[in-house]
């Protein structure tokens, strides 16, 4: 009961501190309608070159040209190999005499994906092979739901933090000497900050969920499936800048430990490098990282496995976070006192 009136003086507090509301919604709110923007831009685009000569085909340029985020481009043949070593090309096409090609690529695989590609465009005036050059692309790298989840657990435990640093403040202040002239316990006080920055951050995810729907955004995953791993994250996120605001002595320490601590675990998760591209090593430690299990849980929610499924997952990420919420209020108890 104290730990919700705690909750409640804080969202009052919010209400009628500016700064504050800026700060504790209005500027999470912000990173992670950004973040969701961005992470949805960052799909990787095909760029094949194309010498151009007299029997350049424009035809069969326009009909791959037309598929989304595949770009074909005049190329130089002085520089190809160049190009393509500093990535400017994925491969670069010559087209010769009698409808005939051929393609320059420094990839064996992908050089005979991009002559299918070319092949049935020239012969059939079909684009589903070029469009196969994107799943190709795509395998094994992260999907945009899994890069948005990714970016957004990263922004919401420094957010967190920041909010949860008002009990530094408090403590300053002295309004936690005051407090504890009450009856009550550093753990409600402790437990109701924790409330307060869990109802904010699911707010978020919320109205996240409302900007998705109305710039109609397609993150790969339903509204619904992306409210629920957003709860999830949310309780996660909470945790952890409970601990972090605790173990700290001041307001720069604690935002400047959570931004360490959300990059280490973005690594070491999957956020910037798939897990099965890792090196064995860095592929058991991945499995501490809590980036790692909430990437695992978007993927398998967007491949159509049911929540009934995963539950394993979301009962260890609850497990996790109620540890850490555990030893956050222990940790305040001694320090706060």
């Amino acid at each position: 009961m104290v730990s919700l009136i705690v909750a409640k003086n804080e969202f009052t507090r919010s209400l009628k501190s500016k700064k504050k509301l800026v700060l504790s919604f209005l500027l999470p709110l912000l990173s992670i309608t950004v973040a969701i923007v961005i992470n949805n831009m960052m799909k990787p685009s095909i760029n094949i070159g194309v010498i151009d000569n007299q029997y350049t085909n424009k035809q069969v340029e326009e009909k791959m040209n037309s598929v989304d985020r595949v770009n074909l481009s005049k190329a130089n043949e002085n520089t190809i190999n160049t190009d393509m070593i500093l990535a400017k090309y994925l491969g670069v096409v010559e087209f010769k005499k009698n409808n005939d090609f051929e393609v320059y690529c420094l990839d064996k695989n992908m050089k005979i994906n991009i002559e299918k590609a070319v092949s049935d465009a020239i012969n059939n005036g079909n684009i589903d092979k070029t469009k196969d050059l994107l799943n190709i692309l795509d395998d094994g790298s992260l999907s945009a739901a899994q890069r948005g989840n990714g970016f957004i657990f990263i922004t919401l435990i420094i957010t967190c933090t920041m909010s949860a640093s008002v009990m530094l403040k408090d403590k300053d202040e002295k309004i936690l000497c005051r407090y504890l002239t009450t009856p009550n316990k550093l753990s409600g006080y402790i437990l109701g900050i924790y409330i307060y920055n869990l109802i904010n951050t699911i707010m978020q995810i919320l109205v996240s969920s409302v900007f998705i729907y109305l710039l109609k955004i397609d993150m790969g995953i339903s509204i619904s499936q992306f409210v629920t791993i957003g709860i999830v994250i949310s309780i996660v996120a909470s945790s952890i800048s409970i601990l972090v605001t605790v173990i700290s002595n001041s307001e720069l320490q604690s935002g400047l430990l959570a931004s360490s601590i959300a990059l280490v675990m973005a690594l070491f998760g999957g956020a910037f490098l798939p897990i099965e591209k890792m090196p064995d090593m860095l592929k058991f430690i991945s499995n501490i990282s809590i980036t790692k299990w909430i990437i695992e849980l978007t993927s398998s929610i967007k491949n159509g496995i049911s929540y009934g499924n995963n539950l394993s997952i979301i009962i260890f990420i609850m497990f996790i976070s109620s540890i850490t919420v555990f030893v956050s209020v222990k940790v305040g108890e001694k320090k706060f006192r």
